[in-house]
Order: C-alpha cells, then structure tokens, then sequence
C-alpha cells in the first residue's frame, strides 16, 4: 500500500468523482448565499420567489407551485412570510375574482439590487483567480451535463426553504 501526502489530490474522500465535488461545491455555495442573506432576513427560496415575480415569471401561487416545483402549501406559507415582511402583495385579479396576483412591493424592488449584488459579491469569491475562459468552459461543461440527462439548463432550480 503506498502512502499518499496530504494535499495530494489523492488523498480526498473522493477525488475523481464529478458528483461528489459538484454537490460539495453547491452546498458551500448555498451557505455563503444564506450567510450574506441573513443581513436581510430572508432565505434563498424567499429570494428565488421574489425574483420568480419579479422577471414575470409566475404571478400567481400556482404558478410559483408550477415553477419552482414546490408544493402549494410551502408556496402559501412563502408568500404569507414575504407579505409579514412587506415584500410582496396579493392582488384580486380583475378579470377573474378567485384568482389573485402578486406583486412585489416598492421594499421589494429597492431589495433587489442589493440582493443581485450580494449574489454577484458571493461569485466572485468563488471565481477570484479562476481566468475568464476556464470559467467559461467550466459553465459549458456543467450545462452539457445537465443536457446529457436531459435536463434543461436554462431551467430555474431551486432548493427547498
């Protein structure tokens, strides 16, 4: 049995395993996200829902259901936290009176810059020092990943609150 110097590549838990690092890399991300979203009380799906309405991408509850694959109640327990915290607004629809909008709120839309910024902060820690087209192959790698399972990367995932 040889032995193999601490540091070397060798020596993780698993250095060959795409999986393994993938996952470890997600998981430190999500904690240095919810790090810098602590300032602001919220949490990542809390922002992931607030951004959901903000692109237009959902303007009801079913559709935040439908798109970050949530249950219905998870997404009203969401929603009921984001207006406690003067984020968001129900709204009845005109055209239809059982259904009900949502809309961000003034708070909201000045919370979003910051909230971009501290997504923006938390990548370039992680980036510093890894030149521009390793980072670009490094995206183009992962996307052909997901594409070969099928997987559109151009969907928006989200992690359970």
């Amino acid at each position: 049995m040889t032995d193999i110097p601490p540091g070397h590549p060798d020596s993780l838990p698993f250095p060959h395993l795409t999986g393994y690092w993938v996952n470890r890399l997600g998981g430190v991300f999500r904690t240095a996200v919810d790090r810098e979203l602590r300032e602001h009380d919220l949490t990542r799906r809390q922002v992931g829902t607030l951004m959901h309405i903000a692109k237009g991408l959902a303007a009801t509850a079913s559709d935040l259901t439908r798109a970050m694959g949530v249950d219905s109640t998870a997404v009203t327990r969401m929603i009921d936290r984001l207006e406690e915290k003067d984020l968001v607004v129900r709204q009845q629809d005109p055209s239809d009176g059982r259904r009900q909008n949502l809309h961000l709120t003034a708070a909201a839309e000045g919370l979003l810059p910051k909230i971009h910024g501290i997504a923006r902060s938390v990548e370039k820690r992680f980036e510093a020092g890894i030149p521009k087209a390793q980072l670009t192959v490094f995206h183009n790698v992962l996307m052909t990943m997901l594409e070969n399972v099928g997987e559109d990367h151009f969907a928006v995932l989200e992690e359970s609150e």
